[in-house]
């Protein structure tokens, strides 16, 4: 039943709540589906459809055809149909056999449908109208339907009849048809036999003629086979010596890079071990000639110490009275040992 209802108070539009069919597909390419709409509003509408597998879900952009009431100044109104795409909101679950499918416009209509210019009763006598109108015009077609299915049937017994002596005339041209084809196929058969022997004959000459060619065309083929087996041969020979050649030059390549790398390593090696020779050596001379610069301090506070000394101490040894002697000659040698920069400690 089409109807006008009020919306709950939280909605910011009212809607046009009716009951009309509504075709929507998944894509346009797609089959499409009819459902009922429950109501509509310039940014969504509501469907009703079964609880089925082909039932839209939640998030699901479908595209919906449908036709809306416009209300104008007079006792009637048109219906705008759309061809809008959406988003589905919701799917509540009102039976199990029924869901109710909310659905979001990603266009809005370009007007409201449940805020026309017209009253909640006069908007329902007109769809009250509009609904009587379609019923008398179903049961119009109806009748209109039953007429002409009176007539055709009594056209259909009339043709009949006159089927049936047409069939019985189609049967007598059939006999003398057929007694004309029997005839005929007598003819054809003896010419049929005519030219298969004709045929024979030439196919013989051609299967003669073609096993020749046939003979010709296998030893050449042959002779091209054993030809390029051979260049095969040898192009297989070639591929395998000149693989084994780079693989020894690899090989090569690869033991040339490798002595470099050791004696790179070694050469590194021993500037590394030159060097640290070198620096113990220098560390070695740095403090010998601190040791040595210390004996000469201490060897000639000795020295100054025995001058002193040597008017009281008068019962001094030969041994040592030559000590300084020995000790001189031992200083000489340690100074030209270090001087001397040949030497490699």
């Amino acid at each position: 039943m089409l109807k006008m209802e009020k919306t709950d108070e939280q909605r910011a539009e009212k809607r046009l709540r009716y009951r009309w069919h509504a075709r929507f597909a998944g894509t346009p390419k797609q089959k499409s589906f009819t459902g009922q709409m429950a109501d509509v509003s310039s940014k969504g509408m509501a469907l009703l459809y079964h609880a089925d597998k082909n039932c839209p879900h939640p998030d699901q952009s479908i595209t919906t055809h449908f036709g809306v009431p416009y209300f104008d100044s007079r006792d009637s109104f048109d219906t705008v149909f759309f061809n809008r795409t959406g988003r589905v909101c919701r799917v509540d679950n009102l039976s199990s056999k029924v869901n109710r499918i909310a659905i979001q416009f990603k266009e809005p209509l370009f007007f409201k449908p449940g805020e026309q210019d017209i009253s909640d009763s006069d908007a329902q006598q007109r769809l009250d109208a509009k609904a009587q109108l379609i019923v008398s015009a179903k049961q119009k077609a109806g009748t209109q339907t039953q007429a002409r299915v009176k007539a055709e049937q009594q056209a259909k017994s009339k043709a009949e009849e006159n089927a049936q002596a047409y069939s019985e005339a189609l049967a007598r041209a059939e006999e003398k048809i057929r007694s004309y084809a029997e005839a005929k196929a007598e003819a054809e058969e003896k010419l049929k036999a005519e030219i298969e022997a004709r045929h024979r004959i030439e196919a013989e000459e051609k299967a003669r003629t073609y096993v020749e060619i046939k003979a010709g065309a296998e030893e050449k083929a042959k002779a091209e086979s054993r030809a390029r087996a051979i260049a095969q041969t040898k192009a297989e020979a070639e591929v395998k010596l000149r693989t084994k050649a780079e693989k020894k030059a690899k090989t090569e390549t690869e033991k040339r890079a490798k002595l470099e790398k050791e004696l790179r390593e070694k050469t590194e090696s021993h500037a590394e071990q030159l060097a640290k020779v070198k620096a113990e050596a220098a560390r070695e001379i740095a403090h010998i000639k601190a040791e040595l610069a210390g004996i000469k301090a201490k060897i000639k506070a000795e020295s100054a110490s025995k001058t002193q000394k040597k008017k009281i101490v008068k019962k001094k040894d030969a041994k040592d009275k030559a000590k300084p002697s020995g000790e001189g000659v031992l200083m000489d040698k340690v100074d030209k040992l270090v001087t001397d920069r040949s030497v490699i400690f």
